[in-house]
């Protein structure tokens, strides 16, 4: 076999140093970098290797190995290293549109070859190579400026050099007068050698240097990413403990809430009780005393037991309403007798009220779902109101009612008094209020009451009774269709 000629034998070392060149950035990226842009990239590489030692074996090949292979080989170089870029640059590949664009490219050079002209298959070659190498250009600077780097610009000239020769050679075999045999072969040489070795260096080592760069912003989002998400759950963390001891604190205060309770209602009952064990005790030693002087004197006695138990009535709703009311969870309300629920708010009046109020007991539905002590509450907060307000022959009426839309048991409190002033009117929050704005019903009754129905879902409804007289309404919304039957 005779040697191959200078030219040649440096195309086929420029071939293998290239082809090399691409598995060494191969074996050095493959789990550094994303596989699809790497194996397009490597993929060109060797294919343009493969074509510079097609180029040097060219004396030894037969002669369908010949010129149209290599341009086919170039060509489709390019072409797999522009998919590269653009994968890089997170563009849509488009694989099919390279793919028509190389089989456009091999037709026109096989058709071009059939023609007489030798020359006009050099210039379809050498202008299909230089728009593949400018397109090849334009994503190589773009892929530079999206990393901040001029690797860009070092990628995109290293690879125009290969179809800069080749444009250079092709020039200088169509200028008229001017051969390709005249060209003389040591500047050839020179060239060849250069723009291979050049191309194969800087080609494959600008494109390495992208990619460093590449995963060093990567791993700065990363980090960056990281921080942040370290910093919300500092933070989180921060909120948690702050509730936490929020809460903490709240158990505390309303522990001690909960024993100053305790402590004022020793302290205040205590000397209430001793003062009616001191009255009923007077009153036994004036049982002693003539019979003209007891009437007067038990009436007086009388008059200031009851005094003290208005007082003791008041301080149990206070602290009933502080007890009862001031807690801020869901409120149970179970599934409660409502007659045992009546007879107990009747026990709580003096004997002489409790004969004025009459109870349709054959009528009570049998249950409903309430809180039994705050409904207790309410209740006797209702009938002191009657019987404070309404004069000195009021008789009240408790009725129980069950509503059907929306489901709700309806409690009336009704009394036969002398009623609301004229011109009276209810106001926003069930409160009455005469025509000039003043409220009839003082001190905390009708305030709970309103706490009471509002801790209940519910409502309180006052309307005046025809001829005289007034309607307290509370309606206890019900999750069940259906009340308890009737007792």
């Amino acid at each position: 076999m005779p040697p191959l000629p200078p030219l040649q034998t440096t195309a086929l070392v420029a071939g293998v140093l290239y082809g090399a060149l691409a598995l060494t950035l191969w074996l050095l990226l493959r789990r550094r970098h994303p596989l699809v842009p790497l194996s397009l990239w490597v993929a060109g590489a060797v294919l343009a290797g493969v074509a510079l030692a097609l180029l040097g074996l060219h004396p030894l090949l037969p002669a369908w190995l010949g010129a149209g292979l290599v341009f086919e080989c170039l060509l489709g170089a390019m072409l797999l290293r522009i998919l590269a870029l653009r994968v890089e640059l997170a563009q849509p590949s488009r694989p099919a549109l390279a793919l028509s664009a190389w089989l456009l490219g091999s037709a026109i050079d096989h058709a071009a070859s059939l023609l007489p002209q030798p020359s006009v298959r050099l210039l379809c070659s050498a202008v299909m190579l230089v728009a593949a190498a400018l397109v090849f250009a334009r994503h190589a600077v773009a892929l530079g400026r999206a990393l901040g780097s001029r690797f860009g610009h070092g990628l995109a000239a290293a690879e125009s050099l290969l179809a800069l020769a080749i444009v250079l050679r092709t020039a200088a075999m169509l200028l008229p007068g001017a051969p390709g045999a005249a060209i003389n072969p040591a500047w050839e040489l020179v060239a060849a050698v250069a723009l291979a070795v050049l191309a194969a260096l800087f080609g494959n080592l600008g494109y390495l240097g992208l990619v460093l760069l590449h995963s060093r912003a990567a791993e700065q989002t990363a980090s960056a990413v990281q921080w942040a998400e370290r910093l919300r759950r500092e933070a989180a963390e921060d909120r948690t403990a702050s509730l936490r001891d929020l809460l903490h604190q709240r158990d505390a205060l309303a522990g001690e809430r909960d024993q100053l309770l305790k402590l004022l209602a020793h302290e205040i009952r205590q000397p209430l009780h001793n003062a009616s064990g001191a009255l009923q005790a007077a009153r036994a030693t004036l049982g002693e005393l003539g019979a003209d002087r007891l009437p007067r004197a038990s009436e007086r006695l009388q008059r200031a037991q009851g005094v003290l138990a208005e007082v003791r009535s008041v301080l149990d709703n206070t602290l009933a309403a502080a007890n009862l009311l001031g807690g801020g969870d869901a409120l149970y309300m179970p599934d409660t007798a409502l007659m045992p629920l009546l007879q107990q708010v009747l026990a709580d009046l003096p004997e002489a009220q409790r004969r004025l109020v009459r109870v349709p007991w054959r009528e009570l539905p049998g249950s409903a779902e309430l809180e039994a002590g705050l409904v207790r509450l309410a209740l006797r907060n209702l009938l002191r109101n009657a019987f404070s307000h309404g004069g000195p022959a009021v008789s009240v009426l408790i009725q129980c009612e069950h509503q059907a839309v929306p489901p709700a048991l309806v409690i009336s409190v009704i009394d036969d008094g002398v009623g609301p002033p004229p011109g009276w009117q209810p106001a926003a929050g069930g409160r009455p209020r005469d025509a000039a704005g003043r409220s009839p019903a003082r001190g905390l009754g009708l305030h709970i009451v309103r706490e009471v129905m509002a801790r209940h879902g519910g409502s309180l409804r006052l309307q005046p009774r025809q001829p005289h007289g007034l309607v307290a309404r509370l309606v206890f919304p019900q999750q069940h269709s259906a009340l308890g039957a009737a007792a």
